[in-house]
C-alpha cells in the first residue's frame, strides 16, 4: 500500500507564485477595463451637459419678449426685453415667457407668479451661468438664482444677431427689437473646440 504524498515546499512555493502572477495579470486588466470606461464616460458626460446648455438657451431665445423698459431701484432701464451689458463677464440679458407658475397650490390666495422671467448670461471662470430673477422688474441688489450650464469654456462666447432687413448676423442688436429674427450662440469647449448654434426668434 502506498502512502499519500504531500506537497513539497518548493511545490508550494512555485504554486503561490503563479497564482500571484495570475492575480496580478487579473487586477491590471479590471484595472485598464475600469480606465477606458472612466475615459468613455467623462467625454459622454461632457457631451451631455453641452446639449442641455444649447437645449436650454434654445428654450430661452424662442421666450422672447418685447416689453416697455425695466422699473430697477435707480429708475428705468434702456430696455427690458434683450439688451447687451457693458459689465465684464455678462454676455447678455433679456427677459422671456414661458415661466412656469410653480407656486399652483397657493393660487386660491392670490399668489400667483408671473409668466415672465429675467434672464442673464454670464462667464464666470470658464463656467457659462445662467442666471434668473423671478421678479423681471427685481432690485440691483437682489441676488439671482444661478446655474452652471456648461463648464470647460475658453475665451469668451458670444452673441450675434440676425434683423428682418439685415442679410448678416451682426455683434450689435438691432435698435429695434421686434426686427430680431435669429441668435447665432458661439462658445470654444476645451474638448469639443468650436461649437456654433442658430437660434430662431419669434417675437
Amino acid at each position: 500500500m502506498k502512502q499519500a504524498r504531500g506537497f513539497t515546499l518548493v511545490e508550494l512555493m512555485i504554486s503561490l507564485a503563479i497564482f500571484a502572477l495570475l492575480l496580478t495579470l487579473s487586477y491590471q486588466s479590471v484595472n485598464l477595463l475600469l480606465d477606458a470606461g472612466r475615459q468613455v464616460a467623462e467625454p459622454q458626460a461632457e457631451l451631455q451637459q453641452l446639449q442641455r446648455a444649447v437645449l436650454l438657451i434654445e428654450r430661452d431665445m424662442r421666450q422672447l419678449a418685447v416689453l416697455r423698459p425695466m422699473n430697477t431701484s435707480v429708475g428705468q432701464r434702456e430696455n427690458n426685453s434683450i439688451s447687451q451689458s457693458e459689465t465684464l463677464g455678462v454676455l447678455l440679458e433679456f427677459t422671456r415667457g414661458g415661466n412656469p407658475d410653480v407656486a399652483w397650490q397657493n393660487r386660491e390666495s392670490g399668489l400667483m407668479r408671473s409668466g415672465l422671467q429675467r434672464v442673464r448670461y454670464v462667464l464666470e471662470d470658464g463656467k457659462l451661468l445662467r442666471q434668473t430673477w423671478n421678479l423681471v422688474d427685481h432690485l440691483d441688489t437682489d441676488a439671482p438664482v444661478s446655474l452652471v450650464l456648461l463648464d470647460g469654456v475658453e475665451g469668451e462666447p458670444q452673441f450675434r444677431f440676425l434683423a428682418a432687413r439685415g442679410g448678416e448676423f451682426k455683434d450689435d442688436l438691432p435698435k429695434e427689437r421686434a426686427t430680431l429674427i435669429a441668435v447665432e450662440f458661439s462658445l470654444k469647449h476645451r474638448r469639443f473646440g468650436e461649437v456654433t448654434r442658430i437660434f430662431t426668434v419669434y417675437l
